[in-house]
């Protein structure tokens, strides 16, 4: 994993290669499957994510339409409400078998805190519907990886079926 060092100047350095490198750089690393981590020279504080954001502000000035405005604009409005949502939508797409079985566990949590399950049937139904094993694999093959129009659709289903529950649950 290369160590990249930032100075207070901006610039990017790489100890291992010895020479300093550029945002793109950085781009084309990732693109080839490296692990980056970037750190302030002085403090050794973790500018990975903030460095990242840049690759990815500087991809969206150099090619445009990557992040529509309307969702930019939306995230702002909303403030860390949407940045929470978004930030799970993420971890659901990178582990989506663990996201799939704590959302089971707390579908289930509340049939149980509303009376219409017992703790026993939870744990019943828990035992036939949870897998500590699921992989990212067995969702999505590497072959066979969504889209971002897919994944958008599933989202947006998994909004429509937990607006249902509630619905569901408040009516009962």
């Amino acid at each position: 994993m290369p160590l990249i060092k930032r100075y207070a100047n901006r610039k990017l350095y790489d100890p291992g290669t010895r020479r300093y490198v550029t945002l793109d750089d950085l781009a084309e690393l990732v693109r080839q499957g490296e692990e980056v981590r970037v750190i302030d020279h002085q403090t050794g504080d973790d500018l990975t994510t903030v460095t990242l954001l840049q690759v990815i502000f500087e991809e969206e000035k150099r090619i445009g339409g990557l992040l529509p405005q309307v969702m930019l604009t939306r995230l702002i409005k909303s403030g860390g409400m949407a940045l929470s949502g978004m930030r799970e939508a993420v971890h659901a797409f990178l582990d989506p078998g663990a996201h799939l079985n704590m959302g089971i566990q707390r579908r289930l949590d509340r049939l149980v805190d509303s009376g219409r399950l017992s703790s026993e049937e939870s744990q019943w139904i828990a035992s036939l519907l949870l897998d500590p094993e699921l992989e990212l694999e067995m969702i999505f093959p590497v072959e066979d990886q969504a889209e971002p129009e897919q994944i958008e659709a599933l989202l947006k289903e998994v909004q429509r079926l937990e607006e249902a529950l509630k619905e569901l649950e408040s009516g009962a």
